[in-house]
């Protein structure tokens, strides 16, 4: 029988891993970026150790907003367990960006001088096997390549899609593409995992060609595991041949690797983005990120974020330190073969729960216990959505699934987000704009309308409780508002 404890004490897990958020040498002209890392709650100074009773309902009540976020999953466990946590709220959650990404505008998006700056060699990855929308801008360059299919959609600032086929895969694909159009980057759109091949049930052949030796002779196949995986997807393995391969059968999310492992052999820098994350600043380049990170130059390999919220899964360990939805990471190139091993690492763990190559957490589960714990100086955590990673993410913003409160961030609404995010990319690259000119911020899942008993005002632009020109986005159902609201 394949056991695993689900939880890991918050002391254990920092004696495991070391300090999780290791504080970064920045070098002085690169101080101004410091806001781009630190979420707003961390800035001030309070004593979060001076913490009332959360046992007691006033003392829970009392918690300020920045003593909330710094609660760990123990102690939100304590007041959930005293059923206590209505009187919690959502204080202990991210509910807007708290942090900015504004480096200055390289002289590409500059359009009244000359370009001087020569692109990074950059990768930009993503993952799926739905089929991208054909597109094109008109009156610009951008445009998709010629085997997205033909004819081309014209994208404008107003565009709506026309039917269903197109949904928000399709629309943040686009977003990414024109980033890196915009700023010379190679875009990859890969499907290691056709469709048509995927298999359902994982075999006798299947588990064995997916494990370790190690972890093999310690879990050999048996029929309640062939029962435990029965009704699992599986993408069939990649032999040598094959351009991405060899990979083992494996959980569908597991396949990225297989694309990563390619590009990182041939690119100075990969970027992976899951196909629900989506670029808010198409303007703003990749080179200061990667120096604040420790990247540019190959000091660190890989960068990530802490998943939304950080006390997303409490004490329950098996998703890891980081969300592997984002993942920045340095490529042979620069840093040579020793990140090529520690992808094969990756991809082949020497322990865990051998469930996870075909059920959650996957290969995030192996990030965490794999390679951050064996290459401790090579990896750069950061805090979520700062500046990428959760809903709202200063600068590529990952619109998850699932939420731990709808009245901070509702999945249902993604729909109308990724289209007003992408009505606002081409809103950008229509324009003609002086470099000394904001630009605007394409976030729409943010609070715009303030309601109470009167009716609304959004910032005192409406009149009465009357908007003015009034279009419905989303639609909100009363059982998703608290009574507080």
């Amino acid at each position: 029988r394949v056991t695993s404890s689900a939880k890991m004490p918050d002391e254990a897990i920092t004696k495991y891993f070391g300090t999780l958020h290791e504080s970064m040498s920045i070098p002085q002209p690169l101080k101004r970026y410091q806001a781009a890392l630190d979420p707003v709650f961390l800035r001030g100074s309070t004593n979060t150790h001076a913490l009332p009773s959360l046992t007691d309902p006033a003392g829970v009540e009392s918690l300020t907003v920045t003593q909330s976020r710094f609660l760990s999953g123990r102690q939100i466990d304590t007041i959930i367990q005293t059923k206590l946590d209505d009187l919690l709220g959502t204080k202990w959650l991210m509910k807007e960006q708290e942090c900015w990404y504004r480096p200055p505008r390289p002289s590409y998006a500059k359009q009244d001088i000359e370009a001087t700056e020569v692109p990074l060699d950059v990768a930009m990855l993503m993952v799926d096997n739905r089929n991208p929308l054909a597109y094109e801008v008109p009156g610009t360059t951008l445009r998709s390549p010629d085997g997205w299919g033909l004819p081309r959609v014209r994208l404008s600032k107003t565009w709506r899609p026309s039917d269903t086929s197109v949904g928000t895969y399709q629309m943040t694909v686009i977003i990414n593409h024109i980033y890196a159009q915009l700023h010379g980057y190679r875009f990859y759109l890969m499907n290691p995992c056709l469709a048509s091949e995927q298999k359902i049930g994982v075999t006798a052949k299947f588990w064995r060609l997916s494990l370790s030796p190690k972890m093999l002779k310690k879990w050999p196949m048996s029929l309640e595991l062939k029962l435990y995986h029965k009704t699992d997807v599986v993408c069939p393995a990649l032999n040598s041949s094959h351009r991405l391969g060899p990979f083992p059968p494996r959980g569908p999310p597991w396949t990225k690797l297989a694309a990563i492992r390619y590009l990182l052999r041939r690119h100075s820098y990969v970027v992976y983005l899951d196909s629900d994350v989506m670029i808010t600043e198409v303007w703003q380049p990749l080179q200061p990120l990667l120096q604040i990170m420790g990247l540019l130059d190959g000091r660190r390999w890989i960068a990530a974020a802490e998943e939304f919220p950080p006390q997303k899964l409490r004490r329950d360990y098996r998703a890891g330190l980081a969300n592997s939805g984002v993942l920045f990471i340095v490529g042979a190139p620069l840093a040579g073969s020793g990140i090529l091993r520690a992808m094969e690492e990756w991809i082949w763990p020497d322990y865990g729960n051998p469930t996870w190559m075909f059920k959650w957490p996957y290969e995030q589960n192996a990030l965490t216990n794999i390679v951050f714990h064996k290459y401790k100086n090579r990896y750069t955590l950061l805090k979520p959505g700062c500046p990428f990673n959760s809903p709202f993410g200063a600068f590529m913003r990952h619109m998850v699934g699932g939420t731990p409160h709808r009245a901070v961030y509702h999945p249902d609404h993604r729909p109308p987000w990724f289209l007003q995010t992408l009505q606002c990319t081409i809103r950008l690259v229509e324009r003609n704009f002086s470099h000394e000119e904001p630009v605007e911020r394409c976030v729409f899942n943010e609070p715009q309308l303030h309601l109470d008993a009167t009716g609304c005002n959004e910032m005192e632009l409406l009149k009465d409780s009357r908007p003015i020109n009034p279009v419905v986005l989303s639609r909100v159902r009363a059982a998703d508002w608290e009574s507080c609201c």
